[in-house]
């Protein structure tokens, strides 16, 4: 089998971190991977950073784990957009806007709960995120790990939080991905760099959901996910512009074991491969 290396990016300003992103392989598309990423990370809507570092590993020796997509729920919910307005209309724009939010906060607390959340952890994680789960009030460089029953937060650097890394989509898979992409109307790359990072989370030890929301101000696209329910994406589950955004992992504190844990989040390589399947579609973005 051809040598894999994990390259991983992140890009800062001022100690604040702008994006991050990470791929799998094989040593002749190493350089082409770097230079996309280090792109990526000049274009950044966030702005440009000050700095990038790029990190290549191999992954010699490692037992490179593999996992099938977890299936896609899609939720959307329109949000209108708000432009140049009377004061009446505008108000009602943005009234029409809050109601497509709490309508996406509902599906997500809902999801979680089904996939064996408590509703205080969930509405707990959800408010957090949404007004920035670190110290200062801004958001995490990780996720927070959340007691899936108390709502405790178990994390010990609530700055950093628990990054999962070493996690790709196999060779093959691409096409079947975009074929997914296609179907579900996506535009960027988010969906299938998520749904990749969500399926290695939910088949982590102890494990019981994921609930994310991106901090990218155009992106209002987030979801919660679990082994036990799928991947439901979620949209309009920020307003749009909203700088906030950020991952809760909730895992079984009764079956939960912290070294490994983190050793499985922070060491040990996935690859998700097969076909992407689409459970249900309600509405249209």
């Amino acid at each position: 089998m051809t040598e894999l290396f994990s390259v991983r990016m992140r890009a800062a300003r001022g100690g604040r971190h702008i994006s991050g992103a990470e791929r799998i392989a094989p040593l002749d598309e190493v350089e082409a991977v770097t230079s996309a990423l280090i792109k990526r990370a000049m274009a950044h809507e966030n702005g440009p950073p000050g700095e990038v570092a790029v990190t290549v590993t191999s992954l010699a020796g490692k037992e490179i784990l593999k996992f099938k997509p977890l299936p896609v729920i899609n939720n959307p919910q329109r949000t209108p957009s708000i432009g140049p307005q009377t004061a009446v209309t505008r108000t009602a724009a943005i009234g029409q806007v809050d109601s497509a939010v709490n309508i996406s906060h509902n599906i997500a607390i809902s999801e979680l709960v089904k996939a064996g959340v408590s509703e205080i952890a969930a509405r707990g994680a959800l408010e957090q995120i949404s007004s920035g789960a670190s110290p200062a009030g801004e958001n995490m460089r990780g996720a927070m790990l959340i007691d899936a029953r108390t709502g405790e937060r178990l994390e010990q650097d609530r700055v950093r939080g628990i990054r999962a890394r070493a996690v790709d989509w196999g060779q093959n898979a691409l096409p079947q991905v975009l074929r997914a992409e296609k179907k579900l109307n996506c535009v960027t790359s988010h969906f299938r760099e998520a749904l990749a990072l969500a399926t290695k989370v939910a088949n982590a030890p102890g494990a019981v959901a994921e609930l994310c929301i991106s901090d990218d101000p155009r992106y209002t696209t987030g979801y919660a996910a679990s082994l036990a329910r799928g991947y439901c994406r979620i949209t309009s589950i920020k307003e749009p512009g909203g700088i906030f955004g950020g991952r809760a992992f909730f895992v079984d504190a009764d079956k939960f074991d912290m070294k490994k844990y983190l050793d499985y989040m922070r060491e040990t390589p996935v690859l998700v491969n097969g076909a992407v399947e689409i459970l249900h579609i309600r509405g249209a973005n």
